[in-house]
This record gives structure tokens, C-alpha cells and sequence, in this order.
């Protein structure tokens, strides 16, 4: 063999042994442009966590591919994840981020196509969830413990099956309050104006609307509140405080208060399920049916590096005012499995809450 040839073959043996070295997924990725549909207009909530989460994501995957938001608002959640169900490339390019309607699935809701567990699970995460609600709602509302005294109210939400809006018309429920619920508002971009125009009176939120939109401005000067944030679960099924959320008391802690004891029934055994389930889950990012598990598997590794960077974790308290919580990948493929293997009386709640707003 010549010294050129010589040289020929320990440069490719080199950049063989190289790529055998690279990460999964740095070939597949490298260089290349990814879509982020995200279900709400921009300046929402959501949208300002998942773009903040984008720009890390973008760093940890292997390759470093360029991550571009993509706003798809629309059919209350439910019409970027149809998107990507009926006409998302399997090429690894493009995945949803947002919540995925369980509830509305398991109910059978109009609109909805997409089946869940079909799609390319790569992660999830979650944050605690509120409901906003004007102080000069109804007559003589003082707190949120006697909300069911106030008299009639207007709820603005997205859609009935969105879990932000069937979790927290349930804890409405549960209560007792007296409420009109008015869908179609597409995001806390929307919401937010309709709340401070007192076109409806109250809203459910992600702690980053909380945060961001009401805090400082109608809370602090005392013409808003949040009611209470949504209860945690254990394992047993025993409801749970949230330590890193001070400002307001936990839902169940509000209605014991009020009742002396822990809700019960079917509307608590479903509030309970999407607390439990689905809630655990809220910023859920799938990719289409058929995506390469190559692409899946770099998606994966660098969702699940993100909760370990500093400057994440610094930008995302810098924006939320709260840890965003990294679900655990076997957590979540475990709730797609099971999801749909609820109790009779659970599946009548949701189709009765999936009607919310029709009439």
C-alpha cells in the first residue's frame, strides 16, 4: 500500500471511529431545522414555556438541530395534535408540545382524532395549576372558600376537555359554585384581557399565567385572586400539598375547611384520575406515528438533560416563578398504556364535563 493510500484509509477509519463515538441521533440531527407546534397564540403561558424550553432543548439534543415554535391555537388544544396525527411527517422534524386531552379521548369528544398512545411519546413535565378569579365577582365574595355563595359567574376557558379547564371546572363543581363556563378562548393570551375587561370573572391557569399575567397587577391591588392550587396525590391515592407553592392554599385544604371533610364521589374520583394521571403530564411532547427510533431516542436524551441544566432551571424560575417538574419517562409511557382503563363512572363525568358550555 502507498503512503497515500496509507493515509486514505486511517483518515476514513478516523471518522468511522468518530462517529461510532458521536451520541445517538448526532447524524440524524446535525444540521438540520425542527417544528414545534405549540396549541395556543404566542404570548400565552404555554407558549412562554415552551419556547423558553425549546432554546435548551435545541442544546441537549445530539446534533444540536434548530428547534422553530410554531403557534397552531385552535379547537381548544385540539387542533395542533390533530395536525400532527393526520399530516405530521415521520421524519423526526416535527413534534407537539402541550397538553393532550385525555379525559376529552376517554369521553369521545367532537373534534378530536388523534389517538394518543399512537403518537411518539418522547416526554413530559408539568407545573401546578390555579384558577384566577375577580374579587367583585358575584355578590359578597370574600374568599374562595365561599365561592358557592356568591351567586352566578362567567368562567372563560379554552375548551371543555382541556385539562386545565376539566380540572378546574370540576373543583368548581365540587364546591358547588354557581358558573357559566364560556370556551373558545384560545389561551391565557385571550383569557387574560376577557378577565381584566370583567367580560367573564374568572379563568384556570398554569402557574405561569398566575405568575406572569395576574400577580402583580390584579392580585396585588386586590381585585383578583387565586382561589387555590389543584391537589397532588400520592401513590395510595391521598391528597397532597405542593411546599413550593406558598401564596395559596391547596384545593383540598380549601374544601375540607369548608365541608370538614375530603370531597367524595365520582366528580372526586375524576378530579382525583386527572390530577393523579394526566396532570403529571401537562407539557407533553409527541412527535408522529412512525418517527424513526433513532430521532425518538435523541428527542428522549436531550428532553430528559434539559431539567439538569442550571441556566434551565435559572431561566424557567426567572419566567414561571416556579420548578417546572420533569415527569419520568417510564411514568409517562405507563399513563399512555393505561389511560384509557378507567372506571364506568369516571367516563360519565367526562362526558358530562365535555358538555360544559354547549348550552
Amino acid at each position: 500500500m502507498t503512503n497515500r493510500n496509507l493515509t486514505t484509509a486511517l483518515v476514513a477509519a478516523g471518522l468511522g471511529l468518530a462517529m461510532l463515538a458521536a451520541p445517538a441521533g448526532a447524524q440524524f440531527y446535525k444540521g438540520k431545522t425542527m417544528t414545534m407546534l405549540v396549541p395556543v397564540p404566542g404570548g400565552s403561558g404555554l407558549d412562554l414555556v415552551a419556547r423558553n424550553f425549546a432554546r435548551y432543548w435545541a442544546k441537549h439534543i445530539p446534533g444540536k438541530p434548530t428547534i422553530v415554535s410554531r403557534n397552531m391555537p385552535g379547537g381548544g388544544g385540539v387542533k395542533s395534535l390533530n395536525f400532527l396525527f393526520d399530516k405530521g411527517k415521520p421524519d423526526g422534524m416535527v413534534v407537539n408540545f402541550g397538553p393532550w386531552n385525555a379525559g376529552g379521548v376517554i369521553a369521545k369528544a367532537p373534534g378530536i382524532r388523534f389517538v394518543p398512545e399512537d403518537l411518539a411519546f418522547i416526554g413530559a413535565s408539568h407545573m401546578p395549576q390555579t384558577t384566577i378569579m375577580r374579587t367583585d365577582a358575584g355578590s359578597g365574595f370574600k374568599n374562595s372558600g365561599n365561592i358557592a355563595k356568591i351567586g352566578i359567574f362567567k368562567v372563560g376557558g379554552r375548551g371543555a376537555t382541556r385539562p386545565l379547564d376539566l380540572v378546574g371546572n370540576l373543583a368548581l363543581d365540587l364546591m358547588d359554585a354557581t358558573y357559566k363556563y364560556v370556551p373558545g378562548y384560545r389561551g391565557m393570551a385571550k383569557i387574560k384581557p376577557a378577565i381584566y375587561a370583567n367580560e367573564v370573572q374568572a379563568g384556570h391557569s398554569g402557574y405561569v399565567g398566575y405568575y406572569r399575567f395576574f400577580r402583580d397587577t390584579l392580585i396585588k391591588d386586590g381585585k383578583a385572586m387565586a382561589l387555590w392550587y389543584h391537589s397532588d396525590f400520592d401513590a395510595q391515592g391521598r391528597a397532597q400539598n405542593n411546599p413550593s407553592v406558598t401564596e395559596f392554599r391547596s384545593f383540598h385544604d380549601v374544601y375540607k375547611e369548608v365541608h370538614g371533610k375530603l370531597p367524595s364521589g365520582p366528580k372526586w374520583e375524576a378530579y382525583k384520575w386527572m390530577r393523579s394521571m394526566e396532570a403529571q403530564m401537562s407539557f407533553t411532547i409527541f412527535a408522529p406515528k412512525g418517527t424513526p427510533k433513532e430521532a425518538v431516542e435523541a428527542l428522549r436524551k436531550g428532553f430528559y438533560a434539559v431539567p439538569k441544566d442550571a441556566d434551565y432551571q435559572a431561566s424557567t424560575q426567572k419566567l414561571v416563578g416556579i420548578e417546572i417538574t420533569f415527569t419520568p419517562l417510564a411514568q409517562g409511557l405507563n399513563v399512555l398504556k393505561t389511560f384509557r382503563a378507567v372506571t364506568p363512572e369516571i367516563k360519565a363525568v367526562f362526558e358530562e364535563m365535555a358538555k360544559k358550555g354547549q348550552n
